[in-house]
Formats: C-alpha cells, structure tokens, sequence
C-alpha cells in the first residue's frame, strides 16, 4: 500500500482505478476499502492531503 501511496501522490493525474489495477485489484472498491484499512484514510483523501 505505500507504494500504491507514492503513486497516488506522484502520478495524480492517473485515475484511481489504473491504480488499483496495477497493484491487482480488479475492483476499484475493493482496493479503495484495503488501502483505508492500511493507510487509515481513502485514496482519494490521500491523494488531497496537505504535507
């Protein structure tokens, strides 16, 4: 999950479901509900954070 964070935030322009696929989830949701689970917030909120 860091390393599908480290795209999230590097690559922003790519749709959160390429993603997902990348790292093997074939379901969007799927992978939105265990990076949440790992990371404590949705890919989107931590695609939006503010450092």
């Amino acid at each position: 999950m860091k390393a599908a964070a480290s795209v999230l935030v590097s690559e922003s322009d790519i749709h959160i479901s390429e993603i997902a696929q990348r790292f093997g989830y074939d379901n969007s949701s799927k992978f939105s509900a265990a990076f949440r689970d790992v990371m404590g917030v949705t890919p989107q909120s931590y695609r939006n954070r503010k450092e």
